[in-house]
């Protein structure tokens, strides 16, 4: 089996970045690698609720991920199953929130699971790109002075 993980620092209170990973209005600003974008979320976020994502190119073309959340630790620590609707092949994603000096949150996200290395960095480059999607929207949010309540 293949796994990775990805460590990074946002300029965002653990808050904020936390909400993030569940909060309808911010997963669509930052979730999906390169030009896809979230059409749709729909979820449960209580331990062992489900969620669905679906992802959509600009050409229409759309990737539904769906999974279970497993872990939930308020602003500690996420983890849920990660499925792309059209295989029967499971990972689980786990991110770690840590509140840092200085207001910043470093996180720490690994999946892991998967068959072959070929998925694994697929993966992993889709997370990373995602990822500075969430920077630029942790900054946006910054500099509109907003912070949601969850």
């Amino acid at each position: 089996m293949y796994d990775f993980t990805i460590k990074g620092l946002f300029n965002a209170n653990v808050k904020d970045v936390y909400n993030a990973f569940y909060h309808p209005e911010l997963v669509s600003k930052w979730f999906g690698p390169n030009n896809l974008k979230v059409s749709s979320f729909i979820s449960n976020f209580i331990e062992g609720g489900q969620y669905r994502v679906v992802l959509q190119s600009p050409d229409a073309f759309q990737q539904t991920v769906i999974g279970v959340y497993n872990t939930i630790e308020h602003e500690k620590e996420l983890s849920f199953t990660w499925r792309w609707d059209d295989t029967n092949e499971m990972s689980k994603v786990s991110v770690i929130f840590s509140m840092q000096p200085n207001l910043t949150t470093f996180v720490k996200l690994s999946q892991s699971g998967f068959k072959t290395e070929q998925e694994m960095l697929q993966q992993q480059y889709g997370w990373m790109n995602s990822l500075e999607k969430l920077t630029l929207t942790m900054r946006n949010l910054r500099l509109t002075n907003q912070t949601l309540v969850a």
